[in-house]
């Protein structure tokens, strides 16, 4: 149960690497103009009828952006998309 007294623990501090693994830097998100047009109505709270009647459009075809905007962005949401490119400069707040 209890480690011997006399008996001897050789032990040697392991090996450290202190180099940090580079890690790539995030690419440039490209959005198309009209991606960005869908995000920035969004941003302003239309919902995707409301904007497929803006930009003179199908909602089905708002939808497909907000697909291609949250795939570029990696996130499941329309509203984290929003967040990103906000944060990202891509669109401003109005």
């Amino acid at each position: 149960m209890y480690r011997s007294t006399n008996a001897s623990v050789l032990s040697s501090p392991a090996p450290v690497d202190f180099d940090l693994p580079q890690t790539p830097q995030p690419q440039a998100i490209s959005l198309t103009a009209r991606e960005k047009e869908v995000l920035k109505w969004g941003v302003a709270g239309k919902s995707s009828w409301e904007i497929a009647r803006i930009c003179e459009c199908s909602e089905a075809g708002v939808n497909y952006h907000f697909c291609n905007i949250r795939r570029k962005f990696g996130v499941r949401s329309r509203w984290a998309a929003m967040a990103k490119a906000l944060e990202q400069g891509l669109i401003q707040s109005s």
